[in-house]
């Protein structure tokens, strides 16, 4: 497997954190959880392979996607099944900032896998042609930066309430952001809702997940050190969180590798099993 990442100028680095190129040559094996960022992501396959996803819960039945998808703000993980050959493109986009270049509110695409001609039109087809046709991952990584720019046709305008929100740490109580804000709860939950897609306390709680999950992934560490570092109650409470939104035990959790926390390995398989 290589990989390419690329962090876009400004001003689409206010929306926009990395820009993702992958080349498999081998069919995948393995079976992961996604684990769930808080943000929206953007996946173009430039192969013709079906892609399969399924939702945590484990008689879910298996979907199939071709071309190019958003995963919209997860609520908890999902599984994603062995991922063919060929290479796959992606853009990470930042909390409460997808809106700005895919036209709706995260709202309307959290928990969902929507696919991006549904948003895009014929446009997301001929921007993966494009795509598909540049000669290697530079060239094409540049592509797709100066197309996301040109859909930039206004500057990122996050509400004030909700930007303040994002900045703050995952410790911040959300009443606390609530009263800094001056908005009754109904009012500021409505509005960090249509921006991040999220909840302000779920948002927060996938946040401190996220730094528990990246620390797991990156270092070893005591399950007791960790869960106090990061403001748990204590390690049942640490752990408890964990399953929610992993699906496993932190002890059982499996990053495929260092850089890719929100890949739980969860079982490897025949490429071709689903």
């Amino acid at each position: 497997m290589h990989m390419v990442h690329r962090i876009p100028a400004a001003p689409l680095d206010a929306i926009v954190a990395v820009l993702w190129w992958n080349h498999r040559s081998e069919a995948g094996r393995t079976v992961e959880h996604m684990l769930p960022s808080g943000t929206a992501q953007l996946v173009i396959a430039l192969h013709e392979q079906p892609i399969t996803w399924a939702a945590a819960d484990t008689g879910s039945s298996w979907n199939r996607w071709t071309g190019a998808i958003v995963h919209g703000p997860q609520s908890t993980y999902y599984c994603a099944g062995p991922k063919p050959a060929g290479t796959v493109m992606g853009v990470a986009f930042r909390p409460g900032a997808a809106g700005a270049l895919l036209g709706v509110p995260a709202a309307e695409l959290a928990d969902r896998h929507v696919p991006l001609d549904a948003l895009w039109g014929r446009s997301a087809r001929e921007l993966r042609e494009r795509l598909a046709a540049c000669p290697d991952a530079h060239s094409a990584l540049r592509l797709l930066e100066h197309y996301l720019q040109a859909r930039m046709n206004k500057p990122l305008l996050m509400h004030p309430a909700v930007a303040h929100a994002l900045r703050a740490s995952h410790a911040q109580p959300v009443e606390s952001l609530r009263r800094q804000s001056g908005y009754s709860h109904r009012h500021f939950v409505a509005l960090f809702r249509e921006a991040v897609g999220l909840a302000p306390k779920h948002f927060s709680r996938i946040q401190r997940f996220s730094a528990a999950a990246r620390l797991l992934a990156s270092q070893p560490i005591g399950l007791a050190e960790l869960a106090a570092q990061l403001d748990y109650a204590d390690q049942a409470h640490f752990a408890r969180e964990f399953r929610a939104l992993c699906g496993v035990a932190p002890s059982a959790y499996r990053p495929a590798a260092q850089d890719r926390p929100y890949h739980h390995v969860a079982a490897t398989s025949g490429a071709g099993d689903r």
